[in-house]
Parts: structure tokens; sequence; C-alpha cells
């Protein structure tokens, strides 16, 4: 008679192929991950760097290496003692030394308002610039006071004079 076959469908898939494939993605992942990550903080950086630019604006003076000097417009000099005694051009505007240890700031606002009142009759400060030479010693709350009236007083040309030592 005849002779059957014991042979059938095979159901069976080859996994083999998969599982490489798989390890090959798994590689590329494990490699490209710390790569990503290191543009995503690197781009993160950025937008905090510009964010804080943003935040502050600076006018910045720059150097005029020309070598000519306008006599018209020369910068003058408001000077802040350690007594918080203020001086404009040598002449005192205000005197704060009775208040220099006051624990209320607000009564330094009657000298804010003497300078304020002496800088803006100024107009060579508006076109020149002011430069604030306080002595080390005085005290920081006031002047910053002052360099804010100035700012008030429409004095655009603000600066500190440098400390030497």
């Amino acid at each position: 008679m005849g002779m059957q076959a014991a042979t059938g469908v095979m159901a069976d898939i080859n996994i083999t192929p998969l599982v490489d494939v798989m390890l090959v993605l798994l590689i590329i992942f494990m490699v490209a991950a710390p790569v990503m990550e290191k543009e995503r903080a690197k781009k993160e950086l950025q937008e905090d760097r510009d964010n804080q630019q943003r935040l502050v604006a600076l006018n910045l003076p720059a150097l005029d290496n020309s070598g000519a000097s306008d006599d018209k417009t020369r910068t003058l000099t408001l000077k802040v003692t350690s007594s918080l005694v203020v001086s404009f051009e040598d002449k005192v505007v205000a005197d704060c030394s009775a208040h220099k240890d006051a624990a209320d700031k607000r009564s330094w606002q009657p000298c804010f308002d003497a300078v304020e009142s002496a800088v803006r009759d100024s107009e060579a400060a508006r076109e020149g610039g002011v430069i604030v030479d306080a002595e080390p010693e005085a005290k920081f709350g006031f002047i910053v006071g002052v360099m804010h009236r100035l700012h008030k007083a429409n004095i655009e040309k603000v600066s500190m004079f440098p400390k030497t030592t």
C-alpha cells in the first residue's frame, strides 16, 4: 500500500535574526542616548544664558581711541564721604552725617532730594555725565540711593570712580 509521510507543515519561527536585529537596535540606542542628552543639555544651557542676558540690560561704555578730548563735555564729579557728606563739583550739596547710623533709611530722603535738585540744574552733567567718587567706608545703600537719584535727574552717564590702592 502506500506509505504515509509523517512530514507536516512546520509552524516554528526562526527567532535568531529577530534577536540579532533587536540587539543591534539596543546598541544603537545605548550609544545615541548620551549624545542626545548632551545636545539637549547644551541647548538648555544656551537658552538659560539668553534669558539671563535679556534680564540684565547693560549700557557699557566703549573706549574712544581717537585721542581727541572734547572740552565742552567734561565729566563732573560727585563725592560721597564716609560720613555721608555729598559734594558736587567741590560744593557741599547734602550733609547726612546726622543720619549716618540711622535704622530707618527714609531719613536719607532729604539728602537724596538735595542731590537730585543740584544735579538736575546742571546741563553739563546731562551732557558729560557724572562720576560718583565714594569712599569705601560709605554706606552702600546710601550710594545706591544717590545713583538712583542721578538717574531720576535724567543723567544717562553715571559711573563709579575706581578705587586706588
